[in-house]
């Protein structure tokens, strides 16, 4: 997630790079919150996705090897 300075900086370039235009500040700032959002990715809250993957591969194992002693 950009910090509040990183979207800042990156909307005065944004403005900068468009002549200066004037009445445009809130335009920049969302353009680029939008492009720091999008290079960041999703937000990642435990990697909870990850978690899962471990939980379904581990259940897999612990199923394989009670075949395997039977």
């Amino acid at each position: 997630m950009p910090t509040e300075d990183q979207i800042k900086q990156l909307a005065h370039s944004l403005w900068e790079q468009e002549g200066r235009p004037e009445g445009k500040d809130v335009h920049h700032y969302l353009a680029a919150k939008a492009i720091l959002d999008k290079r960041d990715g999703p937000k990642k809250p435990g990697n909870s996705s990850r978690s899962k993957v471990a939980s379904k591969s581990s259940g897999t194992r612990a199923h394989s090897s009670r075949a395997k002693k039977k």
